[in-house]
């Protein structure tokens, strides 16, 4: 029989790229949740994540995933940070290339932090970097999320907003979820 994991996200890439982790499991299944949490204004992604996610285990009455991103521009002091969905509607893909105008340093990177609530307001949280560079004018294409159309991984040519998305559900990989999993397997008894 398998065990149930809920997992709050409207996010379609995010939720895909989990599905097909535990997918790839036959011991698990995903549950999508969908509904507003608060998003409190911290300094870090991992305080968001878990904030949101005691959030949703309460409501739910069952533990909950949450997963929060971050994207910090090395030249910039980590600008944007945990607030990079605010920048992505307040800034265009030019308006950051003009704060790095001076700068040497294109080096950046995501961070993803996932949580884990309980209805106790317990969590845990699971933090992985993704390191990259910042294209360069004319080495990207405009979207919706500035960063992305921006940023190069490490070990790719081209931007995130140039990927399909099969090959950003490649980059992406398996994030956090195997170390999740053993959480709740051994550490919960889940």
């Amino acid at each position: 029989m398998s065990k149930t994991i809920n997992y709050l996200t409207s996010n379609t890439l995010k939720f895909t790229i989990a599905k097909n982790y535990f997918d790839s499991r036959n011991d698990y299944e995903l549950i999508q949740h969908t509904f507003d949490a608060p998003e409190i204004q911290a300094t870090a992604s991992e305080e968001v994540a878990r904030q949101a996610a005691v959030f949703a285990a309460r409501k739910i009455g069952e533990p909950c995933i949450k997963l929060d991103v971050g994207f910090s521009i090395n030249a910039l002091n980590g600008f944007p940070g945990p607030f990079v969905k605010q920048v992505n509607e307040w800034l265009s893909e030019e308006d950051l290339l003009a704060m790095l105008e001076n700068k040497d340093d294109r080096t950046a990177y995501f961070t993803d932090a996932t949580a884990i609530g309980f209805p106790d307001g317990s969590s845990k949280v699971f933090v992985k970097n993704y390191k990259g560079t910042i294209a360069h004018a004319g080495e990207y294409k405009t979207s919706n999320w500035a960063a992305n159309s921006l940023f190069i991984p490490e070990g790719y040519s081209v931007p995130l907003g140039l990927m399909s998305d099969v090959e950003q559900e490649k980059y992406w990989g398996d994030g956090a979820w195997t170390e999740v999993i053993e959480f709740l397997d051994i550490d919960q008894q889940f």
